[in-house]
Formats: structure tokens, C-alpha cells, sequence
């Protein structure tokens, strides 16, 4: 045999043994390719399922996940010195040095609360100015507001905690063109409980509920 015709039958041999590697795979359906075509994997021409994701339509949907947020606590501290009223009793000018701090605790709420810049150039009090409704909106916050505590302090002096909690709609119902027909701008307040007793306590203490 001459060194052509080997040269030839290892050529033909080459051939047969590239197609007969789809044999041991398997098609689209699942059974055993039994044909030296193209299989699968091996598909020539435009024939072939892939489809370019630019050119198709997303079939994932898009979630936008809305994470609750707590509500913004707000507090204030008010103080009263012991009056000094010859016309009181000594238990009658406590109760009112007490009614007193409360009073300024709820004022200093008061000017906090309105103090509050919106939109990071207006402050409330500048658009309830403009707005009634939104003045009563505003109102019906501070009256929810909560005596944390009340406390005697040692020179006679006493404090009174408050807190309100601004629900997470809050900033969005300032900013609603009609606030008493809004769903969304019933007021419900939540409140938490915060510590506010000192390291050293004083010689009396008053718990509100």
C-alpha cells in the first residue's frame, strides 16, 4: 500500500469519526440522537432557539420593595419654678408649678414641631401660614402629643417630658393638595416609650398614663 492510498483512508476515517460524535447525544425531546446530522449543540444555519435577550421582551418583573419606616418621635422637655403664692397652700402651688412645666413642655413641642423644615428650604410654620387646613392637620398632632413624665426636682423645680410620633405619611400629607379627604392623612398616633429617667434620680417622680 502505497504512502497516498494511506494518507487517503486515514482522511476518509477522520471524516466518518466526526460525524458520528452526535450518536451519544441527545436532541431537543430528550431521546438519543441516532444520525451523524447535526444534534444537539451542533445546529449549523439560522435555525437555532437562542434569541439575543436585547432584542427580546424582559419577562422578569420588576418589584419595587417598600420598607416601612418607624414613626419620628419628637420630644420636648418643660420646666416651672415653684410659685411662691401666699394665697396658695403648699400642695396647690405644687400642682400648679406642675400644670406649668407641662404647659412649656407642650410649648416647646409646639415650636419644634413647626420649626420643622420641609423640602430642606420652607419651615412648616411658613406654609401653615398659607394653608388652614393644614394648620388644623398640624394642631390635631400636637393635641395627640404624650406626657412621658413628670418629675420634682431636688430645688423645687419641675419637668415634664412630652413626645408625639409623626406617622411616616406625614411629610407626604403636608404636601397633599387636600388633606381632610386624603385616606392616607388620618391621624392615628403611635408612640413608644422612652427612658428618661436620669442616672441620679430625683426625690420625686410623677408617672402620666
Amino acid at each position: 500500500m502505497t504512502l497516498s492510498l494511506r494518507i487517503i483512508f486515514i482522511a476518509i476515517g477522520a471524516f466518518t469519526l466526526a460525524g458520528c460524535q452526535n450518536l451519544t447525544q441527545q436532541n431537543a425531546s430528550g431521546t438519543t440522537c441516532t444520525s451523524v446530522a447535526p444534534c444537539n449543540g451542533n445546529t449549523v444555519g439560522n435555525g437555532s432557539s437562542y434569541s439575543n435577550p436585547q432584542n427580546g421582551t424582559l419577562n422578569a418583573n420588576n418589584t419595587i420593595a417598600v420598607i416601612k419606616q418607624e414613626p419620628i418621635i419628637v420630644t420636648a422637655t418643660g420646666y416651672a419654678a415653684m410659685m411662691t403664692n401666699k394665697r396658695l397652700t403648699k400642695s396647690q402651688a405644687r400642682i400648679m408649678t406642675l400644670r406649668s412645666s407641662m404647659l412649656d413642655a407642650y410649648r416647646n413641642l409646639s415650636e419644634r414641631v413647626y420649626g420643622l423644615k420641609i423640602d430642606g428650604s420652607s419651615s412648616l410654620s411658613n406654609m401653615v401660614m398659607q394653608n388652614d387646613e393644614l394648620r388644623t392637620y398640624v394642631d390635631a398632632y400636637l393635641v395627640g402629643a404624650k406626657v412621658v413624665s413628670q418629675r420634682e426636682h431636688e430645688d423645687g423645680t419641675f419637668e415634664t417630658v412630652v413626645e408625639m410620633a409623626l406617622q411616616e405619611n406625614f411629610r407626604q400629607c403636608l404636601s397633599s393638595s387636600n388633606i381632610q379627604t386624603d385616606p392616607n392623612c388620618k391621624i392615628q398616633p403611635g408612640y413608644r416609650a422612652i427612658n428618661v429617667e436620669n442616672a441620679t434620680p430625683t426625690t420625686n417622680f410623677y408617672s402620666i398614663e
